[in-house]
C-alpha cells in the first residue's frame, strides 16, 4: 500500500474513489439531487465536455506518437479509440439542445447517442489495451492505415446518426424506450470497465510493461462515472454533472497511464542503462562519480578521511584476445562477484572503465586500504573456471586518501590513475599508494596551465570546423567549432589535454569569449558570401553556462558581428545545467528565444536527469561517440543508441551521432532514424578556408560508402 501513497496523484484519485461513495448514496435518493438552471447546466456541462475533449486528444497524439518508428499496437488501438472518443464528445456537445443545429435539427436522443458512441469507444479502447500485449508492434505505414480507416468509420456513424437518426431512434424505442436502453448500455460500460479491471489485476504478473495503477484509478473512476449517470433522471440534475466530473478525471488518469508507458517508461530505462553496468550489475562510472560527490560533502562536513581504490585487470586485453569477448565479460562478472564479497561495511563498488573497478571507503586509514587491495589481489590471482575455460589473471591496485591527496573528485580520480599507473610500471599485480614524489603529471599540468595565460595574448589559438551531415540527404547542414592550440613553448598540445586544465583554472571563462568571437565572425563572413551553414555549433564550459551575464555576452556577441538568429548553435554537457536547474531553464529559454539552438552534448555520459528533455527549451542530442563506436557489433550499445534515439524522436529532437568513423557505424544509425551524424568517416575537422571547399563543391555522403558493412 505504501507504493499507492508514495505519489500525490494516487492519493488524490483513491480519495475522489472514496468520496464517491457518500457521492453515490447521496444522489440515490430523488430528494437530494438538484436541479440546476439550464443556462447554468449548459455551462458546466460544456466545461466538462471541452476539458473531456481536450484530454482525450491529449492521449490520441501521445500513444500514436508522430515519427516514423514503430509502437505497439495496444498503444495505437487507444490512441484510435481515444481520438473516437474525443470525437464523439465534441458531436455530442454541438448536437446538444441549445446549441446550433447542424446538418439537421437537435434532439435530446442524437446528442445522447453521440455520447454513447463515445463512450462505447473509450471501453473497447481499454479493454484492447490490457488484452493485447506490448511486445507486439506495428509499423508506422500500417498506423497511418489503421487512422485513416478510423477517422472514415468516424464520420460514417456520424453522417448515418445525423442523417437518418429518426429512424434509429424509433428502433431504439420500439424496444422499451430510449431510455431504457441507454440506461442498459450504461450499466454495460459500468460492467466492461470493472471486468477491465479485474483482467488488469490478473495480468498483472504479464503487463510489466503496463503503468497498472494508474490504469486501475482511470477503470475505477470511469465506473463510477457510469453509476453516476446511471442515477439522474433528468440532464440538468447534479448526478449527471457528478458523472461528467469523475468521467473527465479518469481521463486525466488515462493520459498520465499512457505518458508513462510511451515516454516516462522509456527515460526511466535509458537512465538505468546509464547507471548501471550490464555486464558486472554494478554501477557504473557516472554513478561513481555522483556518489563520490556525495561522500565529498558529507566527509567535508564531518572532517573525516576516506579511502579510494582503483582496481585494474592485469591482461585483460589478452583475455579478449585469446578466449574472446564473451569469456571476458564472463571474466569481469566474476571479478565483481568476488571483490563485493570482500567489501566492507558501507563500502561502494563500482565499474570505473573497461577494467577497472573503483571502491570507496569509509575509512581513510590507508594501512586498511592497503591490507584489503592485498587481499583482493590475493583473491582474484586465484583464478577463474569460466565455462570450459581455467582464466588466471592479477590486478593493479592504486590508492588515494582523501583530503591529503585532494580535495575533489576529479583530483582523487587522478590521481589514483596515477598510483594505478606506476603499480603498472613496476610489474603486473603492484600495489601503489598515492604520494607526491609523483610530481609528472603534476607538473605538465603546471606547464599546461602557464602555456594558457600566455596563448591568448600570443594569439596561439585557433578554430577548425568538422562537418555536420544530414544522414537521410548526405548533405552538410553545419559545422561544430572546435579548438586547437598551437604552443610556441609546447607545440601542438591535444584538447582533451588542455580544457580540462582551462576549467580548473578558470581560464576557460576568457578562452570562451574568444571561440565564441571567432566563430560568429567566422559565420558572419560565410553568410555575407552567401554560403549556405545552417547552423555553427559552439561548445560551451559548465564555468561559462554559470555567469550570470552569459546570456548578454553572447547577444552582444551577435550583434557585434551580424549573426543572424539561427545560425548559431550552442552545445552544453548534462552537468552544467543540473546544478541549478531553474537557472538553466530560465537561461536556456532566453537563448532560445532569441534563435540560438541548443544541443546536449555528450549525451548519456553526464549526470542524465531524465525530466530536463522535456522542461528545457532544447533542439538536439548529441549521442556520445563512446556509444557509437563498438556499433554495430555490441548488443549494449546498439540498445541504449537506439531507445536515445527514438526518446529524442518522440519529444521532437534532433539526434545527432559523433564520432562516426565507419560505412557500417553509418548504415546502422541511418537504419535507426538518425538524423545527423560528423566524424571522420565523412570529414576530419579542418580549417575554415577547407570547410568552405565543401560546401561550394557540394560534398556529400557517399551513399556507395555508407552500405559498407
Amino acid at each position: 500500500m505504501s507504493y499507492w501513497f508514495s505519489s500525490g496523484y494516487r492519493l488524490s484519485g483513491l480519495l475522489l474513489l472514496g468520496l464517491s461513495l457518500p457521492l453515490l448514496v447521496w444522489q440515490a435518493s430523488p430528494s437530494h439531487s438538484v436541479l440546476l438552471s439550464q443556462d447554468g447546466f449548459h455551462i458546466a456541462h460544456s466545461i466538462m465536455q471541452m476539458l473531456a475533449i481536450a484530454v482525450s486528444l491529449m492521449i490520441f497524439f501521445t500513444a500514436y506518437g508522430v515519427h516514423d518508428f514503430s509502437r505497439s499496437l495496444r498503444s495505437v488501438l487507444l490512441s484510435y479509440a481515444a481520438l473516437a472518443t474525443g470525437l464523439f464528445d465534441m458531436l455530442h456537445l454541438l448536437a446538444y439542445m441549445g446549441m446550433p443545429d447542424l446538418y439537421d435539427s437537435h434532439t435530446a436522443e442524437k446528442s445522447i447517442m453521440f455520447w454513447l458512441m463515445g463512450r462505447a469507444a473509450i471501453s473497447l479502447g481499454l479493454f484492447l489495451y490490457v488484452l493485447i500485449p506490448e511486445r507486439v508492434t506495428v509499423s508506422y505505414a500500417w498506423r497511418r492505415v489503421g487512422l485513416l480507416l478510423t477517422l472514415g468509420l468516424i464520420v460514417l456513424l456520424s453522417l448515418l446518426l445525423m442523417g437518418h437518426f429518426g429512424k434509429l431512434s424509433q428502433v431504439l424505442n420500439g424496444g422499451g424506450g430510449f431510455v431504457s436502453v441507454k440506461e442498459i448500455l450504461q450499466w454495460g460500460f459500468f460492467t466492461i470497465f470493472c471486468s477491465v479491471a479485474l483482467l488488469l489485476y490478473l495480468r498483472r504478473q504479464k503487463a510489466k510493461e503496463t503503468d497498472d495503477h494508474r490504469l486501475w484509478l482511470t477503470l475505477l473512476l470511469m465506473a463510477v462515472g457510469e453509476l453516476f449517470f446511471s442515477l439522474h433522471t433528468t440532464a440538468s440534475h447534479t448526478g449527471n454533472l457528478f458523472g461528467h466530473f469523475y468521467k473527465v478525471v479518469a481521463y486525466y488518469y488515462l493520459y498520465g497511464a499512457i505518458f508513462s508507458d510511451t515516454v516516462r517508461r522509456p527515460l526511466e530505462q535509458i537512465e538505468h542503462l546509464l547507471v548501471y553496468d550490464t555486464v558486472t550489475d554494478l554501477p557504473n562510472r557516472r554513478a561513481l562519480t555522483e556518489r563520490l560527490e556525495q561522500q565529498l560533502a558529507r566527509m567535508k562536513l564531518l572532517d573525516k578521511k576516506f579511502s579510494l581504490i582503483l582496481l585494474n585487470l592485469d591482461h585483460f586485453h589478452s583475455v579478449n584476445a585469446i578466449f574472446g569477448h564473451d569469456v571476458g565479460d564472463m571474466l569481469l562478472a566474476n571479478v565483481a562477484t568476488r571483490i563485493r564479497s570482500s567489501m566492507p561495511e558501507h563500502a561502494f563498488l563500482a565499474r570505473f572503465s573497461n577494467d577497472e573497478f573503483c571502491i570507496l571507503l569509509e575509512s581513510g586509514n590507508p594501512a586498511k586500504a592497503e591490507r584489503l587491495g592485498r587481499s583482493l589481489q590475493h583473491k582474484i590471482a586465484q583464478g577463474f573456471l569460466l565455462g570450459k575455460d581455467h582464466v588466471e589473471t592479477g590486478a593493479s591496485i592504486g590508492i588515494v586518501v582523501y583530503p591529503d591527496d585532494g580535495y575533489s573528485a576529479n583530483v582523487l580520480l587522478r590521481h589514483a590513475n596515477l598510483a594505478l599507473h606506476q603499480a603498472k610500471q613496476h610489474g603486473r599485480n603492484g600495489l601503489v599508494i598515492f604520494s607526491r614524489a609523483m610530481t609528472n603529471a603534476l607538473e605538465r599540468k603546471v606547464q599546461l596551465e602557464n602555456g594558457l595565460k600566455k596563448a591568448l595574448e600570443r594569439q596561439e589559438f585557433y578554430l577548425v570546423y568538422q562537418p555536420k551531415v544530414e544522414i537521410r540527404s548526405g548533405k552538410i547542414i553545419g559545422a561544430e567549432a572546435l579548438l586547437r592550440w598551437r604552443s610556441q613553448d609546447l607545440g601542438n598540445v591535444r584538447t582533451e589535454e588542455f580544457i580540462p586544465v582551462a576549467e580548473e583554472s578558470g581560464l576557460i571563462l576568457a578562452i570562451g569569449d574568444w571561440v565564441m568571437l571567432e566563430a560568429c565572425l567566422q559565420i558572419g563572413r560565410w553568410y555575407d558570401q552567401g554560403l549556405l551553414v545552417n547552423g555553427v555549433a559552439v561548445n560551451v564550459s559548465t564555468r561559462q553556462f554559470r555567469q550570470r551575464d552569459f546570456v548578454a555576452k553572447v547577444k552582444n556577441v551577435m550583434a557585434i558581428t551580424h549573426v543572424p538568429a539561427g545560425l548559431l548553435e550552442i552545445e552544453i554537457t548534462e552537468s552544467a545545467i543540473m546544478d541549478n536547474i531553474d537557472s538553466a531553464a530560465a537561461m536556456l529559454e532566453k537563448l532560445s528565444k532569441h534563435g540560438i539552438h541548443i544541443t546536449i552534448d555528450d549525451f548519456g555520459t553526464g549526470y542524465s536527469s531524465l525530466s530536463y528533455l522535456k522542461s528545457f527549451a532544447l533542439h538536439a542530442l548529441k549521442i556520445d561517440r563512446s556509444f557509437i563506436n563498438d556499433i554495430p557489433g555490441d548488443p549494449d550499445d546498439e540498445m541504449l543508441v537506439r531507445m536515445i534515439i527514438n526518446l529524442a524522436n518522440n519529444l521532437g529532437l534532433t539526434v545527432i551521432a559523433e564520432g562516426v568513423e565507419t560505412g557500417a557505424q553509418l548504415t546502422y544509425l541511418e537504419n535507426s532514424h538518425c538524423d545527423q551524424m560528423q566524424g571522420n568517416f565523412f570529414s576530419k575537422p579542418v580549417s575554415a578556408e577547407e570547410f568552405e571547399n565543401l560546401l561550394r563543391t557540394d560534398q556529400r555522403l557517399d551513399r556507395r560508402a555508407r552500405q559498407e558493412v
